[in-house]
């Protein structure tokens, strides 16, 4: 990646078009943001309201300012200082959020390509809790691979142009909200009665010319009835282009990978190396030998066989360093570094109060999101006997290699081959999510109100993989033989499939496939064993709930809160499939079709709060509140969650505040009911005498017997706000989850069962002759994850010259995130590697840093993030550790990784600031276009996107009106 004192040509002139495509997309007035408000407040900053409202993480209504639970609110002005084009955009500048699932980290995978997921804590997007003006969402997700679980909200669905604010909050909440509320919770919160019309349309590039990004978002809202209804209408259109591969990165095209060291003891090296040039040493793109008399010889594009060259390190199980093999072949660099996404949605709501008793309302929703991506080729390894074995007699052989194989008495060679020629798997997943709510809500008098709703979400998802090998039919193509010489023993020249000779039905059709060369098959061969996986789900959700709340009568505080509601919730899925995915017959492929019995979910809550005092000496507030909420699934039978927690303010401008609650998280429709999907592992069997691993069949699948998640969450703060325009926010938190929700692992399982748990061993499948044949790990309620950790939230503003400057700083310290095991206790606070491949980690330290100066007419920003250094894996050891020896079995050559700054610019200018309003902005990510640490490989590549920007410098400009 370069940095460039001006735009190059071609970056300019692509500029140039998107800048002129964004005003002719708006040749209307723009917005001017109000310079009186902040762009993104903890609640410590928020203003007393005159009439309260009621925030998120509690359902009385209260002055933000006066909640026990720690609540963050990003505003509209919040998200347009990003330039985001969704509103995961904004909350992942929150050090809080740690966005495993999004466009930059989902393209590996093609279930959920281009998902954006909210992830509270970095503890998985399943347990942060996605509200829409307090209510759930339809569910955007499948299944997915990685860090994208299934049936949780997509953010694309939601335009941000209706957004208000967004509540985010920070500790556990089931007692108000329900399931899934372990992480906290986000609440979008729509303009109900915004009137007029707004409007923006943006263009965007990165430095390297990709990433292109285009963006257009309306809403319009009016009154009517004489100010009794309201109407609005949103809706936007984002067209993401996305990066192409590792290659298209110079840092990344290095290709980093982890490489064994077969001599430690001599050469005085790690066990693992972190090398560039890390390939692929058992296979090659025109095939290599693995076993029998030619083994560690490969076969040239033209056919000719050569010695394989394996680099400068060698090691087990399938890495190299150098050598002969093509540098662009590092294991799955191929996927786009950000993946294509294409969306368009809308929401509309209508409302009218017959009186302040009775306000009903119906709202409609609709999303359109297309992910694309690119699968690795078909890749054997040429290890084992789940790998191709190229016959003796097979008929692409040469008369020499097959008369050294008859010799040699071998029947069969191990071969390794990365299918280039072959094509790469080309993914594409659309989701169509409708929902519809219908409700009325009203204020009964004496401080009492009431609401009730209905609403139904539906999505539609279809998943494509194109050019995706069948595994019988690739198999039985490969096996090709001369018809003469396998059924007389003379040849005739005829090369057709073993199968097809022998009078296999089943393989009618079948093409010899030649893989000996590049190129060198015929083209039906390859039809024949390749072909499309196809997937279709359909999620639902049916929520109907009521609730009352009001003021039963006064403390010296204030009044007695009071809340109290019912909810039923019906949860449902099922698919189809092709008989190939239905089969695990591809592969890669999502499996068998989802079914399952609809989970319902029975619900009811009390809440109270109780102002004990104010206005006393040092007690201007102290109020206690607490919640229960009893809930029966209809899967696991009956829950309770609760809550306590108090605030106490002992003087003006200096508040206390603590929450202690028990929550939970029900397992979701795909963990107790997904089919089973095949994949392969290299597994050591314990019965095995020879200690050797082997490519092992493992299967993961649900369990319709598991278990809520069970978490005891505690918080604990301070807001100070010693004088006018100066917030600190300082807020400890301390989260265990238990009965989590996660797998052992096929090695687990092995060595268990060996070790004496019988119920284990029903999970291993073996052959007549006790050979290892496959094992299905299915979900279990085994660990328990502990976090604790500090959030701390600063801003002051004061007036200056003709504007106002801000200054704010946001951070989380990350004391500990412990997983707790079969393998023990393992804390990943401090480790910054890739989530995949390795257990999910998280800074020690994370920030962000604002300052903004504006006045009427124009502003400028300068943002800051920093990234604590870390480790690549903490379980590894490497040579500047305590403790660190080159023999160790955990030993690696580079296990840090450095402190990373990034620096983000913006100006904005309104040459309108009367209605019609006018903006015209700019926006630089990345400033100093600073490349991603590429020491830290797993299957993402050779850095963790979820942490660091792989796009470099990115230029957005754009125009936003209101009328």
């Amino acid at each position: 990646m370069r940095i460039s004192e001006g735009l190059p040509t071609p970056l300019g002139r692509r500029m140039a078009s998107g800048i002129a495509i964004a005003c002719g997309l708006l040749a209307s007035p723009a917005l001017a943001q109000d310079t009186g408000d902040d762009t993104t407040v903890n609640e410590a900053a928020a203003t007393v309201s005159e009439n309260p409202i009621i925030v998120t993480g509690s359902r009385i209504a209260r002055d933000t300012f006066k909640t026990a639970t720690p609540v963050t609110v990003i505003d509209a002005d919040a998200i347009q200082d990003q330039a985001a084009i969704n509103i995961a955009d904004a909350l992942n500048d929150l050090p809080s959020f740690r966005p495993q699932a999004t466009p930059a980290t989902t393209a590996i995978f093609i279930g959920n390509a281009g998902a954006n997921l909210a992830d509270l804590r970095g503890l998985g997007a399943q347990r942060t809790l996605v509200l829409v003006n307090g209510r759930r969402f339809v569910p955007g997700t499948v299944a997915g691979s990685g860090n994208s679980p299934g049936f949780v909200v997509d953010l694309n669905t939601i335009p941000t142009a209706l957004v208000a604010r967004t509540d985010v909050v920070t500790g556990g909440a089931s007692a108000a909200y329900g399931s899934d509320a372990v992480a906290g919770v986000v609440n979008l919160i729509l303009d109900n009665e915004f009137q007029g019309i707004r409007g923006t349309a943006q263009y965007g590039i990165s430095e390297e010319g990709d990433n292109e990004q285009y963006f257009v978002s309306a809403a319009y809202g009016t009154a009517f009835g004489e100010g009794r209804g309201h109407f609005i209408i949103g809706g936007e259109y984002a067209d993401s282009k996305g990066v192409g591969d590792c290659y298209t990165r110079s840092w990344c095209a290095v290709s980093y990978g982890p490489v064994s060291n077969p001599i430690p003891q001599v050469n005085g090296l790690p066990r693992q190396l972190i090398l560039p040039g890390a390939r692929t040493s058992t296979a090659s793109f025109n095939g290599l030998f693995n076993s029998g008399p030619f083994a560690g010889n490969e076969i040239l594009p033209d056919g000719t066989l050569v010695p394989h060259d394996y680099g400068t390190y060698y090691g087990a199980p399938i890495y190299q360093s150098g050598g002969s093999m093509d540098p662009a072949n590092g294991f799955y660099l191929e996927f786009p570094l950000v993946s294509p996404v294409k969306r368009y949605n809308v929401l509309a709501r209508a409302s009218y109060e017959f009186s302040p008793a009775f306000k009903p309302f119906v709202e409609a929703s609709y999303a359109h999101i297309e992910g694309d991506t690119v699968g690795a080729q078909s890749r054997n390894l040429g290890l084992s006997t789940t790998d191709i074995g190229i016959a003796a007699d097979n008929a692409y052989l040469s008369d020499d290699l097959r008369q050294q194989l008859a010799t040699a008495g071998v029947p069969v060679v191990r071969f390794g081959r990365i299918g280039n020629d072959l094509g790469h798997s080309i993914g594409t997943v659309k989701r169509e999510v409708f929902g519809i709510a219908a409700g009325a809500e009203g204020d009964l008098g004496n401080g009492f109100s009431w609401d009730f709703s209905y609403q139904y979400g539906q999505t539609d998802y279809t998943q494509r993989g194109y050019n995706t090998r069948k595994n019988r039919e690739f198999f039985w193509a490969v096996d090709a033989v001369d018809e003469g010489r396998l059924l007389t023993g003379s040849a005739n020249g005829n090369i057709v499939c073993r199968q097809v000779a022998l009078g296999n039905p089943a393989a009618a059709g079948c093409r010899p496939l030649n893989l000996f060369g590049e190129n060198n098959f015929d083209p039906a061969a390859r039809d024949y064993a390749y072909g499309t996986v196809r997937q279709d789900t359909t999620l639902k959700r049916q929520v109907a709930a009521a609730n009352i709340s009001g003021d039963l009568f006064n403390l010296p505080g204030g009044a007695f809160g009071f809340a109290t509601g019912v909810e039923y919730r019906v949860e449902d899925a099922d698919g189809t499939t092709d008989p190939d995915s239905a089969a695990n017959n591809f592969y890669t492929s999502p499996g068998a079709a989802i079914s399952g019995s609809a989970i319902k979910v029975k619900e009811g809550y009390v809440e109270l709060a109780a102002p004990l005092l104010a206005d006393r000496p040092f007690a201007s507030l102290l109020e206690l509140n607490g919640a229960v909420r009893v809930t029966d699934y209809s899967t696991s039978g009956t829950e309770y969650t609760w809550k306590v927690g108090g605030t106490w303010e002992p003087v003006p401008g200096l508040r206390f505040r603590a929450t202690r609650s028990r929550d939970i998280r029900a397992p979701n429709f795909f963990e107790l009911y997904n089919p089973t999907v095949a994949s392969f592992q290299f597994l050591i069997d314990p019965q095995d005498p020879t200690g050797a691993s082997s490519l092992t069949s493992v299967a993961l699948s649900g369990n319709a017997g598991l278990r809520p998640e069970r978490a005891d969450t505690l918080t604990a703060g301070v807001v100070v706000s010693p004088f006018a325009g100066f917030n600190l926010a300082l807020d400890y938190y301390d989260i265990r989850l238990d009965d989590v929700i996660s797998t052992l692992g096929g090695q687990t399982i092995l060595n268990r069962c060996e070790s004496g748990a019988t119920d284990l061993c029903d999970l291993v499948t073996r052959g007549p002759t006790g050979s290892l044949v496959s094992i299905n790990n299915t979900l279990l309620n085994l660990n328990q994850l502990k976090t604790k950790g500090i959030d701390i939230e600063a801003s002051y503003r004061l007036p200056l010259g003709p504007g106002n400057l801000t200054l704010r700083a946001l951070g989380t310290y990350a004391f500990e995130l412990i997983t707790v095991d079969q393998a023990g206790e393992t804390d990943r606070a401090g480790q910054n590697g890739s989530p995949v491949s390795q257990e999910s980690g998280v800074p020690d330290f994370t920030g962000r840093f604002f300052a903004q100066y504006e006045t009427k007419s124009w502003e400028v920003g300068l943002e800051a993030e920093y990234i604590s250094g870390g480790r690549y894996n903490v379980t590894q050891i490497g040579p500047d550790e305590d403790g660190y020896a080159p023999t160790l079995p955990n030993s690696i050559s580079d296990n840090s990784i450095e402190d990373y700054w990034y620096f983000d610019a913006r100006f904005a200018f309104r040459p309108i600031i009367e209605r019609p309003e006018l903006e015209v902005f700019m926006r630089i990510d990345n400033l100093f276009d600073r490349d991603p640490p590429n020491n830290i490989p797993s299957s993402y590549g050779v850095t963790n996107p979820v942490l660091y920007d792989v796009v470099g410098r990115m230029y957005r400009l754009g125009v936003r009106f209101e009328y």
